[in-house]
């Protein structure tokens, strides 16, 4: 499951997945899903030293700064998850009425805006960030993204309209984002990074992440 924010974090998108998510029978379903995962998966995490070397073996990359718009937009997706959003938790979207989801909203985007300007410093981040350069090597890796949105109702035209593709890397708190949805490549590198005990325990996104990597690469059989 990915969901997008926009620059200025406008994650109207979010509140509709939370909603459907939070349907008792599909709850129900997705434990189900997960336990059975749980049994079939083992932990197995690497250091960024080793993620890093493993990354840039696997295709040509180049370095973005960290004064780049995108390495910004990464560093206020990771200041909101780690730091704003453990003191601002949602209620089930369920039990809320319509103003208090806008009121939610603009709380959440006014919060976003404000991660914006902060500093990676302050919260002890280390952030990395590539794009991959339209070289022979990684052209296989944009092809799979075109194939997979070129047919969509916003979908890409055609080749030459594709941003590029960005792996985004923080090494404190290990998180991670991808722009190349789909693709072999972003699926290998979640699998490399793997996930710990407590990550199989929690049933948490990395967990759900992971387990969905192994499936697209026919590691895991597909159970949903």
């Amino acid at each position: 499951m990915f969901v997008e924010e926009n620059k200025y974090g406008d994650i109207t998108g979010i509140v509709s997945k939370v909603v459907k998510i939070s349907d008792d029978k599909l709850d129900k379903e997705i434990h189900q899903v997960m336990e059975v995962y749980a049994k079939l998966v083992t932990a197995c995490p690497h250091t960024f030293k080793e993620i890093k070397k493993y990354f840039l073996e696997q295709c040509d990359a180049m370095p973005i700064a960290l004064n780049d718009d995108r390495m910004d937009l990464f560093k206020s997706v990771v200041i909101m998850k780690y730091f704003k959003d453990k003191e601002h938790k949602a209620p089930r979207f369920s039990d809320m009425t319509n103003e208090e989801i806008a009121r939610w909203h603009k709380e959440k985007s006014d919060m976003f805006h404000d991660a914006h300007f902060e500093s990676s410093q302050q919260y002890g981040l280390n952030l990395h960030g590539y794009y991959l350069p339209y070289t022979k090597r990684n052209e296989v890796f944009y092809n799979e993204v075109y194939s997979k949105f070129k047919n969509c109702t916003y979908g890409i035209a055609n080749r030459a309209e594709m941003d590029d593709i960005c792996f985004f890397f923080e090494e404190t708190t290990g998180d991670y984002y991808f722009t190349c949805p789909g693709c072999s490549l972003m699926y290998k590198v979640i699998i490399f990074i793997g996930i710990n005990e407590e990550d199989i325990k929690k049933r948490n996104q990395r967990f759900l992440t992971y387990f969905n990597a192994m499936v697209q690469m026919g590691y895991l059989p597909k159970l949903y």
